[in-house]
């Protein structure tokens, strides 16, 4: 069924969420004139080019991305930088962020160890290359620390020059399995428009789990790792391999960190505060009417 065909059994709903996608101007309308209620929901800035790509500048995505928040009931977006991109066009916008099942993310069993110290990185195809532009990184922390080896779980992999590299597909039922694996997570990025919208979820599950780690200071990774607290900062590569180092050679800062790290998603980010605060704004938007959320 196409994208009309489904907007037209949208008329009995109360509230239509629109997620992340920027639809052209006759689609919006359609859904715009069909909704009783329409939130835009999105949790990256689905208004630049990704970082891969050199002109992240889109005059077309911006014009779709102004009218969808303009003319939305609610916006909510996935953090700070988000919502201030998305408040400029409309004031009803609130920041949920990206939350976790923590009785899905239970804590790194104690028994979880190998005979090597495992720098573990998740994730898709499409963010892999911000691993990979610090290969260097991790050659030079295998030359420092032999036992060290780099496990990459996604869909695709690349190979280092020195570093072992472990390659793991990802699959939903072993994710838990595959995090408990990682003695200390890694979240590189670039500091550019795209960047600055991602909401850590990767962040978040290597410390739902307890593992430390350590991540660029881009968008809300500031916010979500207390650095000397629950993890690492890396603000160049000499911090890298400084704080990489650290976290190698001390296990018993990594278990504090990860200690700490779980209790901050524990008490910031579990989906139970998310569910909380989502009910609330529907129930202003809803007329009056109360809205039940819940979950098996």
């Amino acid at each position: 069924m196409d994208r009309i065909g489904v907007f037209r059994k949208l008329r009995d709903y109360d509230i239509v969420f629109l997620q992340k996608k920027l639809l052209n101007l006759y689609e919006w309308h359609c859904l715009r004139k069909i909704s009783r209620r329409l939130i835009y929901d999105f949790d990256d800035a689905v208004m630049f080019r990704d970082s891969s790509n050199r002109k992240q500048l889109a005059s077309r995505r911006m014009k779709r991305f102004v009218r969808t928040v303009r003319n939305s009931d609610m916006v909510i977006a996935g953090n700070e930088y988000l919502r201030n991109l998305s408040v400029r066009e409309n004031l009803d916008t609130f920041v949920v962020p990206t939350s976790l099942d923590i009785g899905r993310y239970r804590e790194k069993p104690d028994n979880c160890h190998s005979e090597n110290i495992i720098l573990g990185w998740i994730g898709s195809s499409s963010t892999l290359f911000y691993l990979e532009e610090k290969k260097d990184i991790w050659d030079s922390i295998h030359d420092r620390f032999p036992g060290t080896r780099l496990k990459i779980v996604a869909d695709k992999f690349f190979d280092c020059m020195r570093m072992p590299v472990i390659r793991k597909s990802w699959k939903y039922e072993e994710e838990i399995d595959d995090l408990y694996t990682f003695d200390i997570g890694l979240m590189p990025l670039t500091d550019d428009p795209w960047s600055r919208g991602k909401c850590g979820f990767k962040l978040l599950q290597y410390m739902a789990v307890g593992i430390p780690a350590v991540c660029s200071p881009v968008g809300v990774n500031e916010k979500i790792v207390s650095d000397g607290l629950n993890g690492f900062l890396a603000h160049d590569d000499d911090e890298w391999m400084e704080k990489l180092g650290l976290l190698i050679e001390d296990i018993k800062l990594r278990h504090e960190f990860g200690r700490e790290a779980r209790k901050k998603i524990i008490d910031e980010y579990s989906l139970d505060l998310s569910r909380e605060r989502l009910v609330t704004l529907l129930n202003t938007l809803n007329d009056g009417k109360t809205v039940s959320c819940c979950h098996n």
